[in-house]
């Protein structure tokens, strides 16, 4: 079993509007000196609640793998931009992420059940924290090799609200492959994703419930991708249902 805090009765308090504003204003001034002076009301109207989610959905996530980390503190995203290899010198997001994935050293390019929060709405999903070219080529090979498995997985996720992203190539992969599930065959990742530009449903438990029951129309597609990044870094696969 992966990473995970035991938690009792977690009583989520809410991200308020306000909240989120602080952020952006955060990244707006680009200042550490601002950082520092508003850093304990981000922890505490932003982070902490965050962690909080992570550990309301815990018990749920394990049950879908039990290899996923779910230490809430390793989970959700930091305020401070790493800009050492970036353009963009902006110090700070007004964005935070949660991901539910394996740890990334013992499994690379894993899938990832996430959600995100900014400052004009929210979005969650599950998809590729990151791709090869090998491992996209064996989510191609996995599709040719099971094409109705896919196709049931994807259309679950769409039928709950889920729309497919992802970069297309130009030209279309080689391989014989049905037809309507060419568009998904010619991507340069794959992720769902479900936006909501209401902060309103931020505000009280009933996101973790929104979580909660979105997360499990995407199992299917989650068990597929894993099985795929398995595949792809030569490890053993297990039976997923």
């Amino acid at each position: 079993m992966a990473g995970k805090q035991k938690e009792g009765f977690v009583v989520y308090r809410g991200i308020t509007p306000d909240a989120l504003w602080l952020l952006a204003e955060n990244r707006f001034q680009n200042s550490k000196e601002f950082y520092e002076s508003k850093k304990p009301a981000i922890k505490e109207q932003v982070l902490i609640p965050m962690q909080q989610i992570c550990a309301a959905l815990a018990d749920r996530m394990e049950k879908i793998d039990d290899k996923i980390c779910l230490v809430p503190t390793r989970m959700v995203s930091r305020i401070r931009r790493d800009t050492r290899f970036t353009k963009d010198k902006t110090l700070y997001r007004e964005h935070v992420w949660i991901t539910f994935m394996r740890p990334k050293k013992e499994f690379p390019c894993s899938p990832a059940f996430w959600f995100e929060i900014t400052p004009q709405g929210y979005r969650f999903g599950v998809g590729f924290y990151c791709t090869t070219p090998q491992l996209m080529q064996a989510y191609r090979s996995a599709i040719l090799e099971d094409p109705a498995a896919f196709r049931k997985a994807v259309k679950k996720a769409e039928r709950a609200g889920f729309a497919f992203g992802g970069e297309s190539y130009k030209k279309n992969r080689p391989g014989d492959v049905p037809e309507n599930l060419r568009d998904y065959f010619n991507r340069k990742d794959a992720f769902v994703c479900r936006e909501n530009p209401s902060l309103l449903p931020l505000q009280d438990a009933g996101i973790i419930e929104e979580l909660r029951e979105g997360f499990s129309e995407l199992v299917p597609l989650y068990h597929f991708l894993l099985k795929v990044s398995e595949d792809a870094n030569g490890i053993k696969s297990e039976s997923y249902s």
